[in-house]
């Protein structure tokens, strides 16, 4: 979920640079990404949008933010998508923001970083996360 179009496309580009095969959807809020993993509305047809290997969710989400998501995600969404690994990923690394993420069913905590190539190498990793297999060593401690 990205809620800055740029951003999206960028994550798309980098990912095509990997030669990472993915079927990205982008969704604008977590009001949107709810829908989309409920099926409901025009995301009813699970050939167009089918239900994601990995979900990579910006902290700073508009309507229902991160945190609501992720809380809703784990406990309340359908149980076949209770599972789907998660990575957030925000500009700020404040702990308590990365143990809430933690706390509420987050794989992963990226923080993006500032240095252009380094963020370019950050999101050509995020194109290799398989079934929550991608574990870099992010636990705030």
């Amino acid at each position: 979920m990205e809620d800055d179009p740029y951003e999206a496309l960028f994550v798309e580009i980098e990912f095509e640079k990997a030669h990472v095969k993915t079927n990205l959807q982008i969704v604008r809020d977590g009001v949107a990404a709810r829908q989309y993993l409920e099926g409901q509305g025009h995301y009813a047809d699970r050939q167009m949008y089918p239900l994601p290997d990995v979900i990579l969710l910006d902290l700073g989400m508009p309507q229902m933010n991160s945190f609501e998501f992720l809380e809703w995600l784990r406990s309340q969404s359908p149980d076949a998508n209770r599972t789907i690994p998660v990575v957030v990923m925000s500009a700020s690394p404040h702990a308590e923001d990365v143990a809430r993420a933690y706390t509420l069913g987050a794989n992963a905590f990226l923080t993006k970083p500032v240095d252009w190539q380094e963020y370019r190498e950050q999101i050509r990793t995020l194109g290799h996360f398989e079934g929550g297999t991608f574990a870099p060593d992010l636990n705030p401690s």
